[in-house]
């Protein structure tokens, strides 16, 4: 799982934890602070009715003539009421409670608050009310609102907190992207610096450029041995061939002799084939090689195909060209494109049997332009493809006959010029495909 979407799932699941906490609390909040504002105003209306009393009497409430009749009076909505009665005794009663009242058939819940006084020698009993139904309206309403808030809230966190994540994660995602995903050989890294503001980023930023100056050290350290190597090779390499040609030019030798000399040079052939392939790979990891070129790749395969349709004739190889869209290949290097594919071409003839077939075709397909070169040989090992991808320069456990310089050159001019090399093969056959991004 990628860090940004850990962080965007901790945030996400961290808030809405917080947030659904609060919202399953909310209502039994709501209802607490609604009780204490409705007690709240049923005391302020006792002392509103209290001062009434005591201003203008007990006349406007209660009839001096029949005091038994006491005072009520609902709102229209029967929302509130005030009931006041003249009692026998004065109750210990100041308190609230809930009770439900029955009017015209309907029962309501009230809120109430009983209140006993003695007034003018007499005492009083008075009961303020007030319908629960608006508090649990109000209560329903406030949920609602706090409901699409939170919800409204998830949303937009979740949005938010993406985008700040990619954006505080960009430079993070950029020295992946740049300085090591598809970073195959030292000198393609850059050392441009990733702009940003985040300092742990900053160093791990610098610290892979100095691991890579390292590498690139020793890299380069092993190219110029080797190059260096493969220059002195050729010298005493030429002196042993041009001695064995002397040697075959001399008269009265023996068929064992002859026999002894034919196995020297075919050693030192191998040998010289080697020192050449080492020289080519160095001048190309050390990017000897122009690349100014624009190169028309359709002329390329159709050159090539002319080139070798005689050698896959002579060993009764169906080479079949399906033909090549018209493509120039910029800021590249004929040479060494007719080398990558000739390799290519050269291995499927070479180990393709008798009567076998090879498919060649170049075509478009989306924003890329593949050749494709498909033999039906036995195949090449998987070890051997491994070894060549992870650039392992001699290879193991390979046949005699068999160097694998031809696949690491084509690997290495492939990455120098940008193209992206497919290597599929199985006992059925090998396909190589070049995909070049236009």
């Amino acid at each position: 799982m990628r860090l940004s979407t850990k962080f965007l799932l901790f945030n996400f699941l961290a808030k809405g934890i917080i947030l659904l906490v609060f919202l399953a609390a909310s209502p039994f909040v709501l209802r607490y602070f609604a009780i204490k504002s409705t007690d709240r105003q049923l005391f302020e209306k006792k002392e509103e009715v209290m001062a009434i009393i005591d201003a203008e009497g007990m006349e406007n409430f209660i009839s001096q003539e029949n005091p038994e009749l006491g005072f009520g009076s609902y709102n229209i909505l029967k929302e509130e009421y005030i009931l006041l009665e003249q009692v026998p005794q004065l109750y210990d009663a100041d308190l609230i409670f809930v009770e439900d009242r029955i009017l015209d058939d309907e029962s309501v819940t009230y809120r109430v608050y009983s209140y006993a006084f003695e007034w003018g020698g007499a005492f009083y009993l008075l009961e303020i009310g007030r319908s629960l139904q608006t508090i649990q309206e109000i209560e329903s309403i406030i949920f609602r609102i706090l409901l699409g808030t939170v919800f409204l809230f998830f949303f937009l966190s979740f949005f938010l907190d993406n985008a700040f994540n990619k954006s505080i994660l960009r430079p993070f995602a950029q020295i992946i992207d740049k300085k090591l995903s598809h970073i195959k050989e030292p000198q393609q890294f850059s050392y441009k610096a990733i702009e940003t503001s985040t300092e742990e980023f900053v160093l791990l930023d610098e610290s892979l450029s100095e691991m890579m100056r390292r590498i690139q050290k020793a890299f380069n350290q092993e190219r110029i041995f080797i190059s260096h190597a493969s220059h002195e090779l050729k010298t005493p390499i030429s002196v042993l061939q041009t001695k064995v040609e002397t040697l075959f030019a001399q008269e009265g030798l023996s068929e064992e002799q002859m026999d002894k000399l034919m196995d020297m040079q075919q050693t030192i052939q191998k040998m010289k084939k080697t020192v050449n392939a080492l020289l080519l790979i160095s001048k190309v990891n050390n990017a000897q090689f122009i690349k100014t070129e624009e190169v028309p790749v359709h002329e390329v395969l159709e050159e090539l195909v002319e080139d070798w349709e005689a050698m896959a004739a002579e060993k009764n190889i169906q080479l079949n060209f399906k033909g090549a869209e018209n493509y120039i290949l910029k800021d590249s290097n004929r040479s060494l494109c007719l080398m990558m594919l000739r390799n290519a071409l050269v291995n499927a003839i070479k180990y393709t049997p008798q009567y076998g077939k090879i498919d060649i075709e170049g075509r478009r397909i989306n924003k890329h332009y593949r050749i494709s070169i498909h033999d039906n040989g036995p195949g090449i090992a998987e070890r051997l493809l491994q070894q060549v991808e992870e650039g392992t320069v001699f290879l193991k456990d390979v046949d005699k006959d068999k160097s694998g310089f031809g696949l690491q050159i084509l690997n290495k001019v492939a990455l120098y010029l940008g193209v992206k090399v497919e290597i599929k093969s199985n006992s059925s056959g090998t396909v190589v495909n070049f995909e070049i991004n236009y």
